[in-house]
């Protein structure tokens, strides 16, 4: 079942040829060397999560360690990477674990986060981990503020993963507030132009599907057959929805509000109505209205 909603455990084996480096979800149970020469590589899930979460990635990948603090860091790409490149293109991962730990008020839940890079324009979130194309990598290298992706995906181990959708027609919850939480992420790092860009960057692609009659309710139906501009929806109208919050609320109840929703539901599936009743619980004002205009209707204005 691909529902999100739906959690398991996993164990998962994977028969490689030898000498390839695998990346799974959870830990490594054990590396089994075989007559013929390829190798098995047994991983273990013990957390439950949603399927959609599964996966792998494997070749003959440069790996780096960071183990210095807990969760420990692997960072994998092909060997045209060096090592120094690696640790420069992943040099923020220990930070922004910190910052989205410190916003949710949950700790990074596994004690491995790895991030790969591979051929082809790759860009998903796993349980424990997260894939992007090399050419994320090389503009990482090019300019050390083109982070974007590595944050987002990172975002979704605590907004996406630990704490899920409901179901597809909720996917909001997902994108929308792992979008917003990047932006946070830069904000915290580079300072408010930067945060502010971003936000008006989402604005700009959301103000382009609603000026072309796109524009939905952010809980849509028919998430099985997405056109790019629902998913515009999800991540750029998303963002907007939760830093429209923000204003409405003021810092500090927006936090707070924020980390109270992430608390309360860890490790559960969520619908847009616990995001309202998390958030208006730290504020007098009844939110319906501001849900009904964003979140429930199809226009901001």
């Amino acid at each position: 079942m691909d529902a999100p909603a739906h959690r398991a455990t996993l164990a998962l084996s994977l028969l490689l040829p030898a000498g390839w480096q695998a990346v799974a979800n959870g830990q490594p149970v054990r590396v089994e060397p075989r007559p013929d020469g390829r190798v098995r590589h047994r991983w273990s899930l013990a957390l439950p999560m949603p399927s959609y979460l599964y996966g792998f990635a494997a070749g003959r990948l440069r790996e780096v360690i960071d183990d210095s603090a807990a969760p420990h860091l692997r960072f994998l790409a092909p060997g045209s990477f060096s090592e120094a490149q690696l640790r420069r293109i992943f040099q923020d991962t220990r930070a922004m674990l910190a910052f989205y730990a410190e916003r949710a008020g949950m700790p990074y839940p596994l004690p491995v986060y790895s991030q790969v890079l591979v051929s082809g324009p790759a860009a998903q979130e796993m349980a424990g981990f997260a894939v992007m194309g090399q050419g994320f990598g090389q503009r990482v290298l090019q300019d050390p503020g083109k982070g974007w992706l590595a944050a987002h995906e990172l975002s979704h181990q605590w907004w996406g993963n630990a704490v899920t959708n409901q179901d597809w027609t909720e996917f909001w919850l997902n994108k929308g507030v792992a979008s917003f939480m990047n932006a946070a992420w830069f904000e915290q790092r580079d300072g408010r132009a930067r945060y502010d860009a971003l936000i008006e960057a989402s604005r700009t692609k959301y103000e382009a599907v609603r000026a072309a009659g796109h524009d939905k309710p952010l809980v849509f139906p028919n998430w099985d057959h997405p056109t790019a501009d629902d998913r515009s929806l999800v991540y750029d109208k998303g963002a907007l929805v939760v830093h429209e919050l923000r204003m409405l609320l003021g810092e500090e109840a927006f936090w707070r509000g924020l980390k109270a929703y992430t608390q309360a539901h860890w490790g559960r599936s969520v619908r847009s109505a616990d995001f309202r009743q998390a958030m208006q619980a730290e504020t007098s004002q009844d939110l319906g209205g501001f849900f009904a205009r964003w979140v429930d209707g199809g226009t901001t204005r």
